[in-house]
């Protein structure tokens, strides 16, 4: 279909470009479109030409876009090397700092749910938390060694892939603790 449409196309290319549309019919576009758009609206008993009040709001807006991009490239220009205790080159800054910073605050914010169980069942909580050491450990010794490494890029990934494995494991052990309390309200509803 497509095919016969653009070969229609082509062959009466000609008859397509000599055509135009009569002058006439230009003067009564422009008639219908001045007449739908008033030139002017009363505001506060002045008399306004929307046209100028469009373009300076289009201005203003424009001005105001400008001025955001401006503070937000300013602002991205000044981001610290050292994020979450990083310090990346240019380079990778924007590829895996935001990765890295997203995944570090879920590490904390998954840990401190964790943490209420220290009060409930602490040696479960040391338990965890010893097989959570394990793997910041290792996050720790690949921080440390990155600003030496010559291939910095295979160690950030190695660092993404260790807080990956932090938040499953987190993960699973949020959920032990949830079957856990869901068994203990299922005893404790049996026995009434």
């Amino acid at each position: 279909m497509k095919d016969r449409l653009e070969r229609f196309v082509r062959d009466n290319r000609e008859d397509f470009d000599s055509y135009e549309p009569s002058k006439a019919l230009w003067k009564k576009i422009e008639t219908e479109v001045a007449q739908q758009q008033p030139k002017s609206k009363p505001l506060n008993g002045k008399i306004v030409n929307l046209g100028r009040v469009q373009w300076r709001m289009s201005i203003a807006a424009g001005i105001a876009l400008i001025l955001t991009v401006g503070y937000g490239s300013i602002t991205y220009m000044q981001m610290p090397n050292d994020i979450t205790g990083l310090s990346l080159p240019p380079a990778y800054r924007s590829a895996y700092g935001k990765e890295l910073v997203q995944f570090t605050s879920l590490v904390e914010q998954k840990r401190e749910e964790l943490k209420a169980l220290e009060k409930e069942d602490p040696q479960l909580y040391h338990q965890f938390d010893a097989e959570l050491q394990a793997l910041d450990k290792n996050y720790q010794n690949l921080k440390n060694e990155l600003p030496q490494n010559p291939n910095p890029e295979e160690l950030l990934k190695a660092m993404v892939q260790n807080l990956n494995m932090q938040i499953d494991l987190l993960n699973q052990q949020l959920q032990i603790i949830q079957k856990i309390k869901n068994m203990k309200d299922g005893k404790i509803k049996t026995m009434v």
